[in-house]
């Protein structure tokens, strides 16, 4: 089966890093505008000379994020703010509204085509492959503790009243040292050593370990999206069996098990990143709406 002629000018890889790289500058640029570095000086605050508000109406990050007065927020951010508070903040729940939605309906895409973590160790996945090739990288399966990490997190969260999985999530930590960084010209040592390591550790070993068997958030919004309507689906006619989908998958799902009657295709996973999509040679893969 030859490909259709205009499937290549439709790769949505091109899409997600055009997403990817808006949200990394989104992280640089607001904090860039909206913060005065000399308002915001470690001394002054110290002795209690708080900056005035600023007059800018855009704020935030990838957890929680404002702009003329209306919030984004991250599905689990909200789960983690009421459990810490242990009460419900009317302003978060109406900017849970639309997180939520697309979530529910498209599944867990702010890993795929949102997360500035993910974009990074996606690039990683380079380097992960050279040292690999250099007999320098030693592979390791780790098993998938995404949901009890996540329960163990929110539960400490009510106990402690602090919100503990906000402290520790890569994407929000980066969001904070890119704000840190213009509001006190430096960074924090352990921000940068979790991110780093993380970082390392995947180059070192496990190519998108983090992403696939520990990241909390990551988890959550695989529940949340495990009923997606919005998903990848295979034109069985198309297929040639070559087995690239599979070679391409990240988190590997295998999606040549959409070929079978009852495909044993873990769903709770896949983030849409649209990868074996890209790569099948037929045009086979596609989006498609979930059969109910």
């Amino acid at each position: 089966m030859k490909r259709d002629p205009g499937m290549k000018m439709r790769r949505v890889i091109y899409l997600r890093r055009l997403s990817q790289l808006f949200v990394i500058a989104l992280l640089i640029v607001v904090p860039a505008v909206t913060m005065n570095s000399f308002e915001w000086s470690p001394s002054r605050i110290v002795l209690g000379h708080l900056p005035p508000p600023t007059i800018r109406n855009i704020s935030g990050d990838t957890w929680v994020f404002t702009i003329g007065g209306f919030r984004f927020v991250h599905p689990i951010a909200f789960m983690d703010g009421i459990l810490s508070a242990r009460v419900i903040y009317i302003p978060y729940l109406l900017g849970l509204i639309i997180p939520l939605f697309i979530t529910i309906v498209l599944g867990r895409v702010f890993c795929s085509w949102l997360c500035p973590v993910g974009f990074i160790l996606e690039l990683n996945q380079r380097t992960n492959t050279l040292l690999k090739r250099m007999g320098l990288n030693h592979e390791l399966r780790l098993p998938d503790i995404r949901y009890p990490l996540l329960s163990v997190m929110l539960l400490l969260s009510f106990i402690l009243s602090t919100p503990v999985v906000s402290v520790i999530d890569p994407p929000h930590m980066l969001g904070r040292e890119l704000m840190y960084l213009f509001t006190h010209h430096s960074v924090s040592l352990t921000g940068v050593s979790i991110l780093s390591g993380i970082i390392l550790f995947e180059g070192l070993s496990t190519s998108r370990a983090w992403c696939s068997s520990l990241c909390p958030s990551g988890g959550g919004l695989s529940i949340l999206g495990a009923k997606r309507v919005l998903r990848i689906g295979m034109e069985r006619q198309l297929c040639t069996r070559c087995g690239r989908c599979d070679e391409r998958c990240p988190y590997n799902l295998e999606p040549m098990r959409l070929l079978e009657d009852e495909p044993g295709f873990d769903w709770i996973k896949c983030d849409n990143c649209g990868l074996c999509r890209d790569v099948c040679p037929t045009g086979a893969i596609k989006y498609m709406f979930r059969r109910r």
